[in-house]
């Protein structure tokens, strides 16, 4: 039996007006599409469900007793779609973002308090994922956008970019007391440090393969700096705590300025050269982002513009 709601429709309007024309002009069908459906809806059933005559329509037995059922049907189909439009809307007002745990924990806070009094409406579900995780979400279709500094493009992601950073040199001692960093003043804002310093200095340093750590081993060489180097430590966060507790110094992207308020640290931008390192907002390449995507992307680069411009005062 392959019974549709249009049937059913048909069925329920000429039982309730007892008019083939009126039934016909309610559902938006000619007369002739209505008696093919009632008829194939009849043969169906297998049973005659109106006696017609010049002058009125009425339900036979068999659709008598069919009309509760019919009504039901019809009633469970409505709920049904309606609770899946609910659903759908709920699932447009909803984005998943991901970002690495120095993001998530130091970064995202903030922006999201911010963003949730202009759009109160919008879901921000935000996961702490690595790099390798937040591409694989992606792929995967379970994160819609992820943060990072995705150094290059990976197949089926597509990278926009929401600011440049420098990169920092990281060093025990703030010299500013913590109550006025946590109010959002950047330790060494505006101050400057040589890559030429970190020369028999103890160097806190990220895994070899971490392409931070790359771009920070090509510079000293570049530089011939030979800074001692101090363990491979995973965690962004874990370094600048080594670094608080006087366990060395560490060179690392400007976007970690937030996170180190945290700390007794000095945060100095290293220039001779300056070392630009992008951040990036990623997406599954050939998805079209919804307008709340993109609305959100537009409120993350404000805030990382904000960010980029105070790692470069």
């Amino acid at each position: 039996m392959n019974i549709s709601t249009r049937q059913l429709q048909a069925f329920l309007a000429i039982a309730r007006l007892g008019s083939f024309t009126r039934a016909a002009e309610e559902i938006f069908v000619t007369q002739a599409g209505l008696s093919l459906m009632l008829k194939d809806f009849e043969a169906q059933v297998g049973a005659r469900l109106f006696d017609r005559t010049t002058r009125s329509v009425r339900l036979t037995p068999a659709g008598e007793s069919l009309l509760p059922t019919a009504r039901g049907m019809l009633a469970d189909w409505d709920n049904a779609t309606a609770n899946i439009g609910q659903l759908s809307a709920v699932a447009g007002q909803q984005v998943s973002l991901a970002a690495t745990p120095l993001i998530a924990s130091s970064v995202l806070p903030r922006w999201l308090h911010d963003f949730r009094q202009v759009q109160p409406s919008i879901r921000v579900n935000v996961s702490d994922l690595d790099r390798r995780q937040i591409l694989q979400g992606i792929e995967a279709g379970e994160v819609d956008l992820g943060l990072g500094a995705f150094f290059k493009p990976a197949a089926g992601i597509e990278r926009q970019l929401l600011a440049t950073f420098h990169m920092v040199r990281v060093s025990p001692g703030a010299g500013t007391p913590a109550p006025a960093r946590s109010r959002g003043r950047r330790a060494g804002a505006g101050q400057r440090a040589a890559w030429s310093e970190f020369s028999g200095e103890r160097l806190l340093a990220l895994p070899n393969d971490n392409p931070i750590q790359k771009l920070v081993d090509a510079q000293l060489r570049e530089l011939d700096a030979a800074p001692a180097r101090s363990g491979a430590l995973q965690n962004i966060q874990a370094i600048i705590a080594m670094v608080e507790a006087g366990h060395g110094v560490a060179a690392l992207p400007g976007f970690v300025a937030p996170a180190c308020t945290r700390y007794e640290v000095a945060v100095r931008t290293l220039v001779e050269p300056l070392v630009p390192i992008d951040f990036f907002v990623v997406s599954k390449k050939g998805r079209q982002k919804s307008e709340l995507a993109s609305k959100l992307i537009d409120e993350l680069g404000k805030h990382f513009q904000k960010l980029s411009q105070i790692n470069s005062a």
